[in-house]
């Protein structure tokens, strides 16, 4: 649970504006300006969506700085919420929304704050997918960078082992790798891992539409990504019901659900949302070799995403649990017959008038269960982040001036 999340950073003094009043449009306002996001998808030729802890409410995992959130309850001396734990989450109508995007090539990369897992349990496929502060159920060996997916959190925080080893088996004449794994989840001023990052800037410099879901923008570097896309002339879009670090760099501001806009835009799109048929928790490598599940990487479909690693110098070790997941090397029934699944929206009416973000300095890091996953070559993803002093001030989650 993201309380458990919270209560495994280090102690930190200032996280941020917390419990700012939501806003929602009025339904015909609301449908105008999906309408008007849907036109500019439709115009773009490179869509970088960047996530936040909103997109995960629906999935029963509370934010940090909404209403109710962790942080926000935590000022007022009360216990926060929960309707799940990480483990149980299931993906929302957003994540698959995003991972049928991705499918149909609307969207080209995903950046993601989020700490809970739900994309890569998805289905979304981690190449095209930065998490910048980490994943609670990825573990990664420290010696030869491989790392695995499970199916429940993997205990520790902070870049902290885990106890376990690397299973990487004896080959070639060398000996099997046994080194420890560790966590990928950063604490409060941890360096993000430099592949993560340098991918998401790379990709926020190329795209010609940033949208970013649920998150308060609040965060540097992460809050700062979106606007590299207004750089050489291309449109941001926010949709977030509490106001956001850079509303004034909007082209366009939806404040409504996340589930709500998303089910919309893919109405708009003329696409259907796919309904989760994945397991409750990730898998790791060795549920590739399981008789009868097959996973992306080992079919002949997979010899596209091969060459395009290579070219990116990537080795690919982890399978896609989730959505992409198959029992007989054909597309499941689901996939085929993709329909929108429910989930139960509670409206709040509230109004803002001023902006909270006038202060002169402002800390903050998580943004929600936004909290990096390293990478799974040779060297790990965040090698260089940590071995090059200059690269680590230049990844390391900071301040957020105002």
């Amino acid at each position: 649970m993201s309380v458990n999340y919270a209560a495994g950073l280090s102690s930190y003094p200032d996280k941020g504006k917390c419990g700012l009043p939501e806003v929602f449009d009025p339904q015909d306002e609301l449908e105008r300006k999906v309408q008007e996001l849907a036109e500019l998808v439709k115009n773009s030729s490179y869509t970088v969506f960047h996530t936040g802890a909103g997109i995960s409410t629906a999935s029963g995992i509370p934010d940090f700085r909404g209403p109710t959130g962790v942080w926000t309850m935590e000022e007022k001396g009360l216990n926060p919420k929960f309707d799940t734990t990480f483990e149980n989450a299931r993906p929302s109508k957003t994540h698959m929304a995003l991972l049928q995007l991705e499918r149909v090539g609307i969207l080209k990369f995903l950046v993601s704050q989020n700490v809970d897992g739900l994309h890569v349990r998805s289905g979304f496929p981690r190449e095209r997918l930065s998490e910048l502060h980490g994943n609670m159920f990825v573990e990664e060996c420290t010696k030869c960078g491989k790392q695995y997916v499970r199916d429940t959190v993997v205990g520790t925080m902070g870049l902290k082992p885990t106890g376990r080893l690397c299973d990487v088996p004896k080959t070639r004449g060398l000996r099997a790798c046994r080194g420890k794994l560790r966590d990928t989840i950063l604490d409060w001023e941890d360096s993000l891992p430099d592949r993560d990052l340098t991918l998401a800037e790379e990709a926020s410099r190329k795209a010609d539409l940033s949208i970013t879901l649920g998150t308060s923008l609040q965060i540097k570097p992460s809050g700062n990504l979106p606007v590299m896309t207004k750089k050489k002339g291309g449109k941001l879009v926010i949709v977030n019901l509490q106001p956001t670090k850079h509303d004034k760099h909007a082209d366009l501001r939806i404040h409504g659900y996340v589930d709500d806009v998303m089910t919309r835009l893919m109405s708009h799109l003329q696409l259907k949302i796919p309904e989760w048929d994945g397991l409750p928790g990730g898998t790791s490598v060795k549920d590739e070799e399981k008789p009868g599940l097959t996973g992306l990487p080992t079919d002949a479909s997979a010899k596209d995403l091969k060459i395009e690693e290579e070219k990116n110098g990537v080795e690919r070790i982890m399978p896609l649990p989730g959505a992409h997941m198959k029992e007989d090397g054909a597309d499941s029934p689901a996939l085929k017959e993709e329909r929108l699944h429910s989930t139960k929206l509670e409206p709040l009416v509230k109004t803002f008038s001023e902006d909270p973000f006038r202060d002169p300095e402002h800390h903050a890091h998580h943004n929600g269960v936004e909290g990096p996953v390293q990478q799974e070559n040779g060297t790990h993803w965040g090698a260089d982040c940590h071995n090059s002093e200059s690269q680590a001030k230049r990844a390391r989650i900071q301040p957020s001036p105002s």
